[in-house]
């Protein structure tokens, strides 16, 4: 095979090698490009051949083929994670309950449900007054076997479950035995009805801010039910929410509300994360992390604890080297007047008992 038949001339672009479709011409090709370039007829400097290099490198850089990228908005990747890690969006939902569910369990502020206090109070009532009627009724059998010859029937538990039926005296469709079974079945359901109900009653009322907000959600068509579907969310006081009672749950509402106020880039990169992002496309709707949330009102707290501490001795170390104070008065008068606000800020930031109050006031 000949050099010739190996090398081609391209029109306006000098010399071009085909690309060998086996070994041999490739190590034909290795040969021909060493004579070529050693032949001074047919060689090539090095910088045509860079911007010859440099020419084609688009090309073929654009004929690689690449994967398909997917966009997947609602999930999330975790390194090292097998999966992506799933959000529930609300627009993925189907309106009405489906995406009212969703919107309500998406964040802890929207957690407001019905208590049913009536029902629970007209249950506890009924079961009350059933209790109440078996025990009158297990008073009288044990005031008809008050009697000499039927007594032991009181002293003797065995006796009185083996007892004959026809030496029974009162009416009654059930042996004493029978009834007390019924009366803890009964007793056994009211203690639960009432330990629920309690449980229920201890719950904490939704915020103004937190009822507002799921109260002009389905308003506006957010859960798109109908009007009798929805009428329990007019009946604000006997609604409960599962937010946990924090110490600092005003502040954070008050945070919250200068964050919606100037939300921005800055804002969002501080107090947003990939899955709050993820659960909406509503502009209307913001979440924040809670975690972050906390961590920024636990330190506004400190900072505002530091400066009730610091702040009333500097102005006495100040007073004192210029002599600003001259008299002791004046010193307990500054005194008292930062104690006070120590203890408002205990009363209004912490769930601080009286006594603790007092105590740390003290000290």
């Amino acid at each position: 095979m000949s050099i010739a038949h190996l090398i081609t001339l391209e029109e306006g672009h000098g010399d071009a090698i085909t690309t060998p479709k086996s070994p041999e011409l490739a190590n034909i090709k290795t040969e021909c490009t060493a004579v070529a370039s050693s032949s001074p007829t047919t060689s090539r400097s090095k910088s045509s051949r860079a911007r010859d290099f440099m020419l084609r490198l688009p090309t073929w850089l654009s004929s690689i083929p690449r994967p398909k990228i997917f966009i997947r908005t609602t999930s999330l990747r975790i390194d090292g994670a097998m999966a992506d890690l799933s959000i529930p969006k609300l627009e993925e939902f189907p309106r009405g309950f489906p995406r009212l569910a969703c919107f309500l369990d998406s964040d802890e502020s929207f957690m407001v449900y019905k208590r049913f206090g009536i029902v629970f109070s007209r249950l506890l009532l009924n079961k009350q007054d059933e209790i109440r009627h078996m025990e009158n009724k297990l008073r009288a059998m044990d005031q008809a076997d008050n009697v000499d010859d039927r007594r032991i029937y009181l002293m003797s538990r065995s006796e009185d479950v083996e007892r004959d039926p026809q030496s029974i005296t009162y009416a009654s469709s059930e042996s004493r035995p029978q009834l007390l079974r019924l009366l803890e079945t009964s007793l056994l359901e009211y203690s639960e009805l009432l330990l629920k109900a309690n449980q229920l009653k201890a719950l904490e009322k939704p915020s103004s801010r937190d009822y507002r907000s799921v109260l002009r959600y389905m308003e506006k068509g957010g859960g798109q039910l109908f009007e009798e579907e929805m009428s329990w969310i007019y009946e604000k006081e006997d609604l409960v929410t599962l937010r946990p009672g924090r110490e600092y749950a005003w502040l954070d509402g008050i945070l919250e509300r200068l964050l919606n106020l100037c939300r921005g880039k800055f804002v969002r990169y501080i107090f947003c994360t990939a899955e709050t992002d993820a659960r909406t496309d509503d502009i209307k709707i913001h979440y924040y992390d809670r975690r972050r949330i906390s961590t920024c009102v636990t330190m506004i707290i400190t900072i505002f604890i530091l400066v009730l501490l610091m702040v009333p001795i500097w102005l006495l170390y100040h007073s004192a080297v210029h002599g600003t104070i001259t008299r002791a008065t004046d010193t307990i008068v500054l005194i008292l007047a930062f104690t006070l606000v120590f203890s408002a800020v205990l009363s209004a930031f912490t769930r601080a008992k009286r006594h603790e109050i007092v105590a740390a006031s003290a000290g």
